[in-house]
């Protein structure tokens, strides 16, 4: 069983793509479930097959507890690690080959607070690997597609998994937009951060240290609406969990 999570900042399309690679997965004949941890989700663009929600219900626990939606979501996202084994039992159940796991829209809520790498460390599985999206929309300048390489980066050491950055939306990107040309080349980043002005000198100094740290991820240009880069994608995620690379 090889678990593949996906994660990244909210709107940047977790759930659509949990949708369009499970399909994928299973027209190629494998067996595949996909598993729900947002318990504040109201619609899924897929079937769900394990869903927090079944244990977890942010009603009760606003009413139970007397708190706002903020505040319940906080306590919803440390009580997912105690339905561990429940969700476990139900995988087992279906004895699948892929188990594709989308996360919390509120990425902080899944990452820093304690359950979410609890969860991700004792899951059973044979491998596991981390699907972390750029949102094309909110890094289209350089000041900001730093910032969220910087997560992307973070999120990796706090789950010690295997992680492939994508770059999500790119069938929004205007075409004289220089995303793409970034996402191919950090480096490229360096002569268009002095558009940012005043924030030069640190961010300059920040991509230079990463650059040199290599944490960064290769990214891998996506599209749900026409497919594009599914096939490398699909490629990245072989290599990693089915040849051990």
């Amino acid at each position: 069983m090889k678990n593949i999570f996906f994660t990244g900042t909210a709107g940047s399309g977790k759930s659509q793509l949990t949708s369009i690679l499970s399909n994928w997965y299973q027209q190629e004949g494998k067996d595949v479930i996909t598993v729900n941890l947002d318990p504040g989700v109201n619609n899924l663009p897929y079937g769900v097959d394990v869903d927090i929600r079944d244990y977890i219900n942010l009603k009760d626990i606003m009413e139970k507890y007397n708190l706002g939606p903020n505040g319940s979501l906080i306590l919803a996202s440390d009580l997912i690690a105690t339905k561990l084994e429940q969700i476990e039992n139900e995988i087992d159940e279906y004895n699948p080959d892929y188990v594709f796991i989308d996360t919390p829209g509120q990425i902080e809520l899944f990452a820093y607070r304690t359950s979410g790498p609890y969860l991700v460390k004792n899951m059973k599985n044979e491998a596991n690997v981390n699907i972390f999206l750029f949102d094309s929309t909110l890094v289209k300048n350089p000041s900001n597609f730093i910032s969220i390489a910087l997560l992307g980066s973070s999120i990796k050491l706090r789950l010690k998994i295997p992680q492939i950055s994508i770059l999500t939306k790119t069938d929004l990107i205007p075409e004289n937009n220089k995303l793409l040309k970034w996402a191919d080349d950090f480096s490229e980043l360096l002569d268009d951060l002095k558009e940012d002005g005043e924030t030069y000198d640190l961010t300059s100094r920040i991509i230079e240290n990463v650059m040199e740290s290599d944490i960064l991820d290769e990214l891998i240009p996506v599209s749900t609406e026409n497919n594009e880069g599914i096939v490398e994608l699909v490629a990245s995620i072989s290599r990693i969990i089915d040849r051990g690379e």
